[in-house]
This record gives C-alpha cells, structure tokens and sequence, in this order.
C-alpha cells in the first residue's frame, strides 16, 4: 500500500510502498534517509531525531501499521525532535552517554578504576572507584558525577571533557544534581555536610553544616531557591539555596532519613526512613502533614506524582504501593515482584508506575488499576533504577548485570541493550528535554 509522509505543515516529504504488516522498524532508516536532507540548514541537524505520527498517536517499533489503524493513502506525519540522551554511572569507576535509540556509547566519562584514592567508611579503607550517580544539566550541555573518591566532577556532554573536579568532601559522596537554571551544583557527602558549587567557575559557594551524621541525598526545590538534604541523623533540612542559611529542621522520623524529595510546585517534602515510614511535611512550617506505614519491611524509595497528589513507595517486600498525600491513606498495592522493589517511579503524565526490583525484573503499571501491564523481563541480576523517557515513550533499565536496556514503555518490548560498563551500573537517567 501508498503511505504518504508529510510535514506539520503538510508538506510532502516521501511515499512509502509498504504492506499492512510493516513496521516502524523496517523503514525508518529509508525515511530517515529522505527527512535528513531536509535537515541540512539546522544547526546540529545530526543530532535530531525524526519521530512518525498517525492520527496524533506515535508509531512505535513492533506494531504493525495496519494495527495503528494506517491504510493506503492515509498519511503519516513526521515531527523533528532533538536526540534522546541517556547517562549511566557504574562501580567500574565511570559514567556514560548513551543514544538509546540506536545503543551506541557517544562519550565515556572517567576510566575504568580512575582515581583509587582510599576512601574511610565504617572505620576501614576502601578504594574510591564507584561513580555512584550521574545526571544531565537541565539543557543537556553537562553531566555532574558523585564519586565515591570523594569528589564531584562536571563533564561536557558534546566532547566528554572534565570540565571541573568539585573537591572540598573530606567522605565518600552520595548525590550530585544541578540546580533547575544549571548555575549551580549540590553535593551530599558522608562527611556530615552538603555543599553547594558554582557550575561556572567549579568554586564551593556554601557548605551546609547542621547534621550530625552522614548526609545521604541533597535535592533542589524546581525553582531553585532551597536546597533539602537527608541524613541518618534522622532528620531533613531546608536551606537556602542563595545564602546557605538553614530554614527548616524536619524532626519525627525515629531512625535513620534515607532520601528527601520536593513536590513540583514546592510546597511539599516527602521522606523516607529507617523507621518503616515515609512522611509528608509543609515546606514553608516544617510540619508533619502526614505519616506513611509500611506494613511490613522499611521503604527503599518514595515519590511524588507529577501533579502532587499522589506519593509511590518502593520497599523491601516485594510491593510497590501508591498513596493519597492529603490523607495519608494507601489507594494502590503493586503486587507481582518476587523480591524487594528497589525503586518506583511515576510516568511523565502520572498514568504509569515503573518499578525495579531484585528479582531482575521491571514492571509497568497503570496507576489508575493498579494492574500490571508490562513485565520487562532479560536483565540476568538485580535491578538499580528504572526510569521513564521524557515524553514516556521509553524505558531504561539499569542492573548489577553491567547493562541497561531500552524498552519502548508502550509495549512492553525489549528494543536495546546497552553495553560497555564493567561492573554493575548504579544509576541511570533520561536527558529531560
């Protein structure tokens, strides 16, 4: 059958002489050989990426046209995106950028086993080698690590080039992030405090003492004027952003504060502990709004949906579990692992749940349901992270199997696997543009 290929604006671009049971797959390369020319006079022209629409629904890989509802003569549209980006880190001591639409590694950040400084943790020495996280600037023009060498290290995403080593931590790291405008970096180390870093220059701009234990995540707030930090002290700390002066003290958890996140606008902070629960906090009081409990082993992970009114917790049963942050009452138990859920995380729209479990498999969920729509299923040991593509077309995986891999999240189909780590891979994340 005659496919037409047309631009947003109606131009034609290509007619494809395909069969019903085509798919994206078997011609996107012929297609993309047409669309590139047309994309000589934009700058960076090679790094976009040309997307095909029927109907305002996106063609995925492994669904056949004549089951998006396509027939001869009904045409396609094609939308010209930037590139897709993913950034891995591993124990092997580096970070790497990732094209997950064709698996290929574009830049490698560090060298295997770089910088074995010994490291005191426990009382004990230990080589400094994981990259323990890494994360793209909000733009995509940097990548910032942590290490557990101690240091944080910015990276040019284009040439892969150390820009700057962050030092200043006297203990392993255990985040690094930028701030929403890219300006500024935070690091949360396990020497007591977090430190905030000027992007431009690599010089530290405020150490955020306060705690008396070890500081396991910093966070900023989506508009970038406080900074929120966790620690096994058993509490979280607001700050500000701008003078690095303490604002808030979130006291009520009985053990250890394992993670500390914002809600979109703000307004709310939500917290994991030791102590088997999650709490929900006013940002601007530092109140306790509501208390979370597990009914079972400690929370691993809790989130915000994208809107705020929902909270998502992993844990260490084999469950995920979906809450209503006003009144504090679980809605959703995601069951169907085998193991702890290490991590959770809504969709881009808040349709969607993904979780990453020890059991070496992913799941996507409805959130609405609770049902189980996808098990993603290859990876040979225990899954990190778990992560939704921006516009949630996509899903990453990351494992203790040294690989990620790429699913198309609407399908549930295994597209690429990503290799090249030496070690098991810790994080890894999507380019939010």
């Amino acid at each position: 059958m005659n496919v037409p290929v047309v631009t947003l604006g109606g131009d034609l671009v290509a007619n494809l002489d395909v069969t019903p049971s085509s798919k994206l797959e078997d011609f996107r390369e012929q297609l993309c050989e047409v669309v590139g020319p047309r994309l000589g006079n934009v700058t960076g022209a090679a790094d976009l990426r040309p997307r095909f629409f029927h109907c305002g629904n996106e063609l995925l890989p492994g669904l056949p046209l004549i089951a998006a509802g396509v027939r001869t003569g009904m045409p396609l549209t094609v939308v010209v995106t930037a590139a897709s980006r993913v950034v891995s880190s591993s124990s092997d001591g580096t970070a790497r950028i990732w094209n997950p639409e064709t698996g290929d590694c574009l830049q490698t950040l560090g060298t295997v086993g770089w910088e074995r400084c010994a490291v005191v943790q426990n009382g004990a020495l230990r080589a400094g080698r994981e990259m323990i996280s890494a994360v793209f600037s909000q733009e995509g023009k940097f990548v910032i690590s942590a290490s557990a060498d101690c240091t944080a290290k910015i990276w040019s995403v284009e040439f892969g080039e150390l820009l700057h080593s962050l030092q200043g931590h006297r203990r392993r790291l255990r985040s690094a992030a930028f701030s929403p405008d890219s300006s500024s970096a935070l690091t949360a180390s396990d020497d007591l405090t977090a430190k905030i870093w000027s992007v431009e220059s690599g010089e530290c701009l405020h150490t955020l003492q306060g705690h008396d234990l070890e500081v396991v995540s910093a966070v900023f707030s989506p508009d970038g004027a406080l900074v929120m930090t966790a620690s096994l002290d058993k509490t979280a700390r607001i700050w500000c952003a701008r003078s690095g002066q303490g604002l808030q003290t979130l006291k009520g958890h009985r053990w250890d504060v394992l993670s500390a996140v914002f809600t979109s606008d703000g307004k709310l902070a939500l917290t994991t502990s030791e102590d088997r629960t999650a709490k929900v906090w006013c940002v601007a009081s530092g109140k306790c709004l509501q208390t979370l409990r597990a009914q079972g082993p400690r929370f691993l992970s809790a989130v915000f949906s994208p809107d705020g009114t929902h909270a998502l917790t992993a844990s260490l049963n084999p469950v995920a579990q979906i809450w209503h942050v006003e009144t504090g009452k679980c809605l959703r138990t995601l069951r169907g692992h085998q193991n702890s859920v290490h991590f959770a995380v809504f969709s881009p729209d808040g349709q969607r749940v993904i979780t990453a479990s020890q059991d070496n498999d992913a799941k996507i969920w409805s959130a609405e349901s609770g049902e189980c729509l996808h098990t993603l299923r290859g990876h040979t040991e225990a899954l990190r992270v778990a992560a939704f593509s921006p516009e949630g077309r996509l899903a990453i995986t990351a494992s203790d199997d040294h690989t990620a891999r790429v699913w198309c999240a609407e399908t549930g189909e295994h597209l690429r696997t990503l290799t090249g780590h030496e070690d098991a891979l810790l994080s890894a994340e999507f380019l939010l543009h």
